[in-house]
């Protein structure tokens, strides 16, 4: 890697940082004006993904220069289920949907052999890039299975010269790179570090063009054994008993998409969540903080007082909230809550909690 290289890269780190701290502290400023506490609140959600942004660069350009490690255990699993639930839930966090990923057919179940958690973490990146860069246009993939027990993803974007981008910064190798007057350095490494993760695995990256379809960026994965769909082990784990407090109707529909697994049930205010959890016994209460009537925080302090009345056992109960970690901590430990997690939530996040609770649960009769 070129000093020209590094130096581009520093000032990519250095410039976001500094764009971020200037805007981080404009927002705390704004927020101790008096104002309507909705513009408290946007203000807070700014800041907090402003920060993520700057975070990820930095877990980025930390993971462009450190050696690759081991792929890690593999474990069987359905490539297209995998990959289905990942298109889905980035076509539910885009705001804009005039821009969308889609099956270019309906996707058939594909065995594969792999590390469950890196086909994800390589994936994930490279399909939210496509996405965002899309340009307003509809992103068509195809998944097929090859006779040399590899499975082969297709990306069409609907911008040619994107399929191009793609394949290029996919392929590259970090101690080769240089950036053209033209590129987006930002662009760049979180594709530079998805690719080196595609690469751990085992994967490669082609550009594939045909006079007859737009070009598409086309990526092969090999399984470490042959299998078939047969072979995949059915999930083992009996449904958790879930109850998700949220009045907003987006955010619902992505906890059901993390959740479909579960037996899922809702409430739209504090109030209703409190006669539910009566009514009902949860193995977990997802409670949104911020609700019409009575807020989340007030819904769990009343939900503690009636355990502690009645004799019934405490359900855990993880407070849903986009609020900086030293409001939720402080709220967190007045109303009695077992925990929190941020908003957007991470599905990673999500499930490492589901599975500490299955493997915590006792069960009721």
């Amino acid at each position: 890697m070129t000093n020209q290289t590094i130096l581009t890269l520093f000032d990519l780190l250095t410039n976001e940082a500094r764009n971020t701290l200037h805007s981080t502290l404009g927002l705390i400023d704004a927020c101790h004006e008096s104002g309507p506490r909705g513009d408290w609140e946007t203000n807070a959600a700014r800041s907090r993904q402003n920060v993520d942004r700057l975070l990820r660069l930095v877990d980025d350009m930390h993971e462009l220069f450190q050696q690759t490690d081991p792929a890690g255990a593999a474990e069987e699993f359905d490539a297209s289920l995998r990959l289905g639930e990942t298109i889905e839930l980035l076509n539910m966090a885009r705001r804009n949907r005039d821009s969308r990923l889609v099956w270019d057919s309906t996707p058939r179940a594909l065995g594969i052999r792999q590390n469950a958690g890196g086909f994800d973490a390589a994936l994930t990146p490279i399909l939210d890039l496509t996405l965002k860069l899309a340009r307003h246009g509809v992103v068509r993939i195809r998944l097929d299975g090859l006779e040399s027990h590899e499975i082969q993803l297709n990306i069409t974007p609907p911008n040619s010269d994107l399929a191009e981008q793609l394949h290029r910064w996919l392929s590259a190798d970090a101690d080769d790179l240089a950036f053209q007057n033209s590129d987006d350095p930002g662009f760049a490494v979180a594709l530079l570090v998805a690719g080196k993760r595609w690469r751990a695995l085992g994967g490669s990256a082609a550009l594939a063009t045909d006079p007859c379809d737009p070009p598409s960026l086309e990526l092969a994965l090999p399984s470490l054994a042959p299998i078939s769909m047969e072979s995949v082990p059915p999930a083992q784990h009996e449904s958790l008993r879930i109850l998700v407090a949220e009045d907003n109707d987006d955010a619902y529909a992505l906890a059901e998409v993390l959740l479909k697994s579960e037996s899922l049930a809702r409430a739209k205010t504090g109030l209703e969540a409190i006669d539910l959890a009566k009514d009902h016994r949860f193995d977990v209460i997802f409670m949104d903080v911020h609700m019409p009537g009575m807020d989340g925080y007030g819904a769990i302090r009343a939900i503690r007082e009636w355990e502690t009345h009645t004799a019934n056992a405490r359900t855990p109960i993880v407070v849903l909230s986009s609020d900086e970690i030293a409001v939720q901590t402080r709220h967190a430990a007045e109303s009695g809550c077992s925990g929190f997690l941020r908003k957007p939530v991470r599905p990673r996040d999500m499930f490492e909690l589901l599975d500490r609770l299955r493997v915590a649960r006792v069960p009721v009769y």
